[in-house]
């Protein structure tokens, strides 16, 4: 029960993080560049790589700092170059 809640705050903390870099884009029909949250799989693929990024279980030992934010940022691209073709 408490990796349930662990990896429950982890895919949360994700989430947040990603909300809180997304690029304004007055272009986007919801006026906040949002439109992206709607694709599932995009949004899985972005929760793993996060849960990758931090190591520790079957990911290998835990990271923290530069190293965790480097992991996020290349399972990003790769998410990006999978679902939407670029970086």
């Amino acid at each position: 029960m408490k990796s349930v809640r662990i990896a429950l705050f982890a895919s949360i903390v994700g989430l947040g993080s990603l909300l809180g870099s997304s690029h304004y884009s007055p272009a986007a029909a919801d006026g906040l560049g949002l439109d992206w949250l709607a694709n599932k799989q995009y949004v899985n693929c972005l929760t793993l790589m996060n849960s990758i990024s931090h190591g520790g279980g079957i990911w290998g030992p835990t990271r923290t700092g530069a190293a965790q934010a480097q992991g996020f940022d290349n399972g990003r691209r790769q998410c990006n170059q999978q679902y939407y073709g670029h970086q």
